[in-house]
């Protein structure tokens, strides 16, 4: 799926805010979808423009006013005519595997370090995701919502005991 339907996603759960959606994005997908805060405001025109979201504008007092936006019928349509598309292989990039697969010239210590370096930050993934869950839960998770939370869990996991067990090598 492409940012756009992404979004149309988001906002079929109903109305929110761009800032609403960004955190969502953050919180709940950046386990398996790398977006932008900077896509969220140029998608959400283009989808304005073409009568796939409405916009209302809230005053608040002492605050910028504020956007949400809310999925029409015809951006449901988009949207689950997105859902029904054949899924494409997932892509997988890591700056981290590219450097360590490239790594033999480096000495035993700093692949050590950078090994340590990756453990810290799939741990602290790890953490954030899991923090999440209650809240999710009570936000009215979906069961396939929990399998992506489920899967993400289990990268994290998996990949923390495969680079605990590459570390004692060093």
């Amino acid at each position: 799926m492409k940012g756009r339907e992404i979004i149309l996603g988001i906002l079929k759960g109903g109305p929110h805010t761009g800032y609403e959606i960004n955190d969502i994005l953050q919180t709940r997908l950046n386990h398996f979808f790398d977006a932008s805060f900077g896509m969220i405001y140029p998608t959400l025109k283009k989808l304005e423009a073409e009568k796939l979201v409405t916009k209302h504008q809230v005053t608040q007092s002492d605050k910028p006013n504020k956007n949400v936006y809310q999925i029409t019928p015809a951006g449901e349509a988009v949207f689950l005519k997105a859902l029904h598309e054949q899924t494409a292989d997932e892509v997988f990039k890591s700056d981290f595997l590219m450097r360590l697969y490239f790594g033999q010239d480096l000495p035993d210590e700093e692949v050590a370090q950078f090994l340590d370096e990756e453990i810290a930050r799939k741990t602290q993934k790890l953490l954030e995701l899991q923090s999440q869950l209650d809240f999710w839960i009570s936000q009215g998770m979906t069961k396939t919502q929990r399998i992506t939370f489920d899967y993400g869990e289990a990268y994290y996991t998996a990949t923390l005991a495969t680079l605990k067990a590459a570390r004692s090598n060093f």
